[in-house]
């Protein structure tokens, strides 16, 4: 777990304050009881071109990178949608065939069978927009998209019902 901290709105507007009344780095970072590298920092990459620091500015700088980052999911790369949706549909292949298929051929495009899965479920891989209620892509899969049991479920298929225990 990372203990880093994000600076916040408050936080961006105390060094705005100190910068303004051309106090030091490491008073500001005493004062935010921060290290003098996250200050900087914060200061160095959010200044706007005319070299003011501005805790707005930062704020938005900060939101923008923050939706940036992190992994992109897959299936919304063009030609990996194409492809697996081309070989799941008009192939009619499994999401393994697919995933081990385009690894043995080595093939640029490299996606695990779980990652289709999750696509087929969360409607990435539907052709048009589906009523609620549909299942749409998903009934191409072997289970036709039906969990196996639900929650909860207690299997009474081929069991007899005891009407009269031994004891009684």
């Amino acid at each position: 777990m990372s203990h880093y901290k994000h600076f916040t709105t408050k936080e961006r507007e105390k060094i705005l304050f100190f910068l303004a009344q051309e106090k030091t780095i490491s008073f500001i970072a005493k004062e935010l009881q921060r290290d003098k590298s996250s200050v900087s920092r914060e200061i160095k990459r959010n200044t706007n071109t005319e070299g003011i620091y501005s805790p707005s500015y930062a704020q938005k700088q900060y939101e923008i990178r923050r939706r940036k980052c992190g992994r992109k999911p897959l299936l919304l790369n063009a030609d990996i949608h194409k492809t697996v949706q081309f070989l799941f549909l008009q192939y009619q292949w499994s999401p393994e065939q697919i995933s081990f298929r385009l690894k043995h051929e080595k093939n640029p495009i490299q996606i695990s069978y779980a990652t289709i899965y999750r696509g087929i479920y969360r409607g990435f891989l539907e052709e048009g927009k589906l009523s609620p209620g549909q299942r749409g892509v998903a009934r191409k899969l072997r289970h036709r998209g039906k969990t196996r049991h639900k929650n909860g479920c207690i299997e009474t298929r081929g069991k007899i019902k005891i009407s009269h225990h031994i004891s009684e």
